[in-house]
């Protein structure tokens, strides 16, 4: 069970997960109570970076708004996960890219995507939180408030340009094996 953690208490798990390559599990303000699982390997005042893992092996880089996590756990069941990744040396692959670890907002994070040309899958919650939305594509512009992102559906077709507001991101992600293998048939196409 995830249990509600006053933000001190969060930022210790955090330094924890951090310091000693631990995986928590993160649970969000999400319309689906969407869990993540990753090692902390960056935190900024706005938010934190994982190295994501599923299924015992690492899978992308996640930004998490640390306004967006409400609960994090660290109990039997990472215990469990954390002796199954060190003996097959997952956590030492788990790193943040040095470009990344400079990035104190989410707008610098967006621009640096941009800059290196880095498509990113980017989860927004619209409508008071209640629902949300996951574009995937590279992002054409970043402003004080807003950013663009030009993007592809799930079947495989380029869409327009959307501008969606920095304050409504629930996360961003790259590395994945998702996005990596969509990316590359899309920048073929």
């Amino acid at each position: 069970m995830l249990l509600e953690a006053p933000l001190a208490n969060l930022v210790g798990k955090f330094l924890k997960s951090k310091k000693q390559k631990l995986s928590l599990r993160f649970g969000t303000h999400h319309p689906c109570a969407e869990t993540l699982d990753g090692y902390v390997v960056d935190i900024q005042k706005s938010h934190i970076v994982l190295c994501t893992q599923d299924d015992f092996r690492l899978d992308g880089i996640t930004i998490l708004p640390i306004k967006r996590i409400i609960k994090c756990r660290d109990g039997k069941f990472e215990a469990c996960i954390n002796k199954i990744l060190r003996m097959n040396g997952v956590q030492k692959k788990a790193k943040v890219p040095k470009w990344l670890a400079r990035c104190e907002t989410i707008q610098e994070v967006l621009r640096a995507l941009m800059k290196r040309d880095i498509w990113p899958g980017v989860e927004i919650l619209f409508n008071k939180g209640k629902r949300s939305a996951y574009y995937l594509g590279p992002i054409t512009d970043v402003g004080a408030d807003q950013f663009s992102i030009r993007c592809y559906d799930a079947a495989g077709r380029w869409e327009k340009t959307y501008q969606l507001g920095i304050i409504e991101i629930f996360k961003l992600n790259f590395g994945d094996h998702y996005s990596k293998v969509f990316n590359k048939f899309m920048r073929a196409v």
